[in-house]
């Protein structure tokens, strides 16, 4: 008898489960009720030690110090995320599979190495480190969230995971993602649903949301998640962390799983999410160094370049220029978002820096030749991945939506061109901004929401392209936290006038009590290839905030 989808389901959940029970972390908190909606604000310090708590709330900064100095040994700093971690799973549901005893063994040979040398092994010497369900460690099950992939192991690391190894790094976990990555909700048949510990009522982002929230409860200092409508950005919004989507090709992808194998004319990236600000250059740069294009025939040559993060072709940093999007023509952002646009240009003013109001023009256009993208296949390939185990299609950012027939290849190509030419309109219009900057240059950079909403009820409709256009267009773009939702001030506001039925159906349900605590983050969107550079402008974005705090 051919199992069902079910109960495959069933046996990989209990053998999950059996996994958590054997680190002796599992149940240490005991019951929270269903009615607890912030868990990251539980106490914890009956279950974690003070030093467990101390070392696992440092930045990646500080703990790469103290792992490079020699004041905190590798196999402390993860026993003690491992920890976290199950706490984190068991409030949120974000682990999809755990790996602790080869982390272990891994932390030791790192800590071992140290001792001999008495040099890090790396730029990311001894720091734990999560990853999406997508990731592949050799030896490890790979099932890319469907229940049809069950008992997989891969056979090989992707580039990513040697390039961590190489610079130091301690792997231990994978987490939650949506069916077939596409939602901006964490739900999937084989794994269930990952919640939001800021409020276990909302989405907590996606496809990236288990990292999301592993990372905000402190059970990972570090994780890697990947972006191809907003997939890291989204997720650390809704978790206020700081992340980046990085330019196609700079951090390699090379022998990873997906789905939509073979869709390159928007491809997916990955990207760091993390706690602390300077998580996001520490991965960022350590890849780059470990020169991932030796591992991956599609990363690019293109080593860290010291001068872009400088800001050599942005005056420096010392008078930038940013464009700022109230909205991006589609659907206006809630009024948190509003409060916290303000703050930052506030904060940048104050700081010396220039801020314009800027609209990307046509992006109504830009959303429907996205989705007519990534429907080109008619939702083949997902029926194809449901069809090997009867699992039901769970429609993600589709929901409730016809799926439009497969379009030949000639339709394909012409949609590709007009990708081209939709990209090359938005490079004119930026150009065009020279006019206005008082620099003698353009924008130096986007400030805009990373989605209309500060996040939304499970199932609720969705809309992705405050960051999706950052895909179309391969705009490398940062994500931070401004502030959170405050029901005292986030009022909302009369309005008769909408920009479409979503911005109508979004205004309409927007309720501040409802998303109460939930952090509001900004965007920092630049150019085609200036990562670095969008990542010093995010640290000077965050200073200015600090400062103005």
């Amino acid at each position: 008898m051919v199992a069902s989808w079910q109960s495959t389901v069933e046996t990989s959940r209990n053998a999950l489960e059996a996994k958590l029970k054997a680190t002796g972390f599992a149940g240490q908190v005991g019951h929270i009720g269903e009615d607890v909606l912030n868990v990251t604000s539980v106490p914890f310090d009956r279950v974690l030690t003070a030093r467990e708590i101390e070392i696992t709330e440092l930045g990646v900064g500080q703990l790469l110090a103290k792992l490079s100095g020699g004041e905190l040994t590798s196999e402390e700093l993860t026993r003690a995320f491992l920890h976290r971690a199950v706490i984190a799973h068991e409030l949120t549901n974000c682990l999809t599979d755990i790996f602790f005893d080869k982390a272990i063994a891994r932390a030791q040979s790192v800590d071992a190495e140290y001792a001999k040398t008495g040099k890090p092994v790396g730029a990311l010497h001894g720091l734990p480190i999560s990853l999406k369900n997508q990731i592949n460690i050799e030896g490890e099950e790979m099932n890319l969230c469907y229940v049809g992939w069950t008992g997989r192991i891969s056979n090989v690391d992707s580039a990513l995971v040697k390039c961590l190894l190489q610079q130091g790094a301690v792997l231990y976990s994978y987490t939650n993602m949506p069916q077939a990555l596409f939602s901006g909700e964490t739900i999937c048949n084989l794994h269930g649903r990952t919640v939001n510990p800021h409020n276990r009522a909302l989405a907590v982002g996606g496809s990236s949301g288990g990292e999301g929230a592993l990372v905000a409860m402190h059970g990972s200092p570090l994780g890697v998640g990947s972006d191809i409508g907003g997939s890291v950005r989204i997720p650390c919004a809704f978790n206020g962390l700081y992340g980046l989507r990085p330019s196609y090709d700079r951090i390699p992808y090379g022998s990873s799983s997906n789905s939509m194998e073979g869709f390159s004319i928007v491809p997916s990236v990955l990207g760091p999410m993390s706690t602390s600000l300077d998580g996001v250059k520490a991965f960022f740069r350590a890849v780059v160094d470990a020169e991932p294009w030796r591992y991956d025939p599609l990363a690019l040559h293109m080593p860290w370049s010291e001068s872009a993060y400088a800001l050599k072709e942005h005056g420096d940093g010392k008078e930038l220029c940013f464009g700022l999007v109230r909205h991006n023509g589609m659907v206006k952002p809630d009024v948190p978002y509003v409060r916290a646009l303000e703050m930052l240009k506030a904060a940048l003013l104050a700081q010396g820096h220039k801020v314009i109001d800027y609209v990307p023009p046509q992006t109504a256009k830009g959303a429907d030749i996205l989705t007519r993208l990534f429907q080109a296949d008619g939702g083949e390939d997902l029926k194809r991945e449901c069809a090997t185990s009867g699992e039901p299609r769970l429609g993600g950012i589709f929901k409730g939506q016809a799926v439009p027939p497969a379009i030949s290849t000639y339709e394909f190509w012409q949609l590709c061109a007009e990708r081209r030419d939709y990209i090359a309109m938005q490079l004119a219009s930026w150009e065009a901004t020279r006019d206005q900057t008082g620099t003698g240059r353009p924008v130096d950079a986007l400030l805009c929401p990373p989605a209309p909403y500060p996040s939304f009820r499970h199932d609720d409709k969705q809309d992705i392209f405050y960051t999706g256009i950052c895909n179309l267009c391969d705009w490398p773009a940062a994500v931070f936290p401004v502030t959170k939702v405050d029901p005292a001030v986030d009022k909302p506001v009369e309005r008769t006038d909408f920009l479409s039925d979503f911005d109508r159906l979004n205004h309409e349900r927007y309720d501040a009590t409802v998303y109460k605590d939930i952090p509001v983050s900004m965007q920092l969107i630049g150019r085609k290839g200036e990562d670095e550079a969008v990542i010093r402008m995010m640290e000077i974005a965050v200073a200015a905030l600090k400062s103005a705090a």
